[in-house]
């Protein structure tokens, strides 16, 4: 495993954490999983997918290691983000670039979303500049897709390293993490103001996750 190797990350609760999601997804079958995430390194994506899934297990349910949104400029510079993503399943989105871009992006994901495939994205938009869940920051688009299908199931995840106080490109090498997350249930709410309370409900939830990582340390 290359985050193993590179950066020896951990997660102490990682199997009991594998556990209660794969519970959760054997009871609700062929329904899209969308992971919703707090956001505070470059390469949170690639840890939730480590962390949550057992990659013995993905080779023959392969539609349920995510796939992820990442920016094309923050990951077209680094070489090494550049292997992990050609590795992974990535759709690439240029914020910057045109309107027909990022619809074209936004397409793919809406497809991959009927198909029943498993999505990683962060409604925060970006990673956090408090180093606490951004609510500010929230971005609407999870709420477009809930609404574009009903079916999906959304599951909000807080990851963070416990010496993690700001945002960073990399988790601090030997760092361990919390990880949790818990089934946010997402009513289709039609219009803007739909997009933004199911918006609203994830950040939240993750909100709550942090809350209770503080409470404990």
């Amino acid at each position: 495993m290359l985050l193993h190797a590179l950066g020896a990350y951990r997660c102490p609760d990682k199997q009991s954490v594998r556990k209660r999601l794969t519970d959760l997804l054997d009871a609700h079958p062929q329904r899209p999983v969308l992971l919703c995430a707090n956001h505070l390194t470059m390469i949170d994506s690639m840890l939730i997918t480590w962390f949550l899934f057992d990659f013995r297990t993905l080779l023959t349910r392969f539609e349920r290691f995510p796939w992820n949104v990442p920016e094309l400029q923050n990951f077209g510079s680094n070489i090494l983000l550049r292997i992990m993503c050609y590795l992974g399943k990535c759709v690439y989105v240029e914020r910057s670039g045109s309107a027909d871009s990022r619809r074209m992006s936004w397409a793919k994901v809406l497809y991959l979303n009927r198909l029943g495939e498993t999505i990683c994205i962060f409604p925060e938009g970006g990673r956090s500049r408090t180093g606490r869940v951004d609510r500010e920051g929230a971005v609407y688009g999870v709420g477009q897709l809930v609404q574009e299908n009903p079916e999906t199931l959304v599951i909000s995840v807080y990851l963070r390293g416990h010496s993690q106080q700001q945002y960073s490109f990399f988790p601090k090498r030997g760092d361990s993490f919390f990880l949790d997350f818990r089934l946010t249930p997402c009513r289709a709410i039609p219009g803007r103001r739909g997009q933004r309370e199911i918006t609203q409900q994830i950040i939240e939830d993750l909100e709550a996750m942090e809350q209770n990582y503080f409470a404990t340390r």
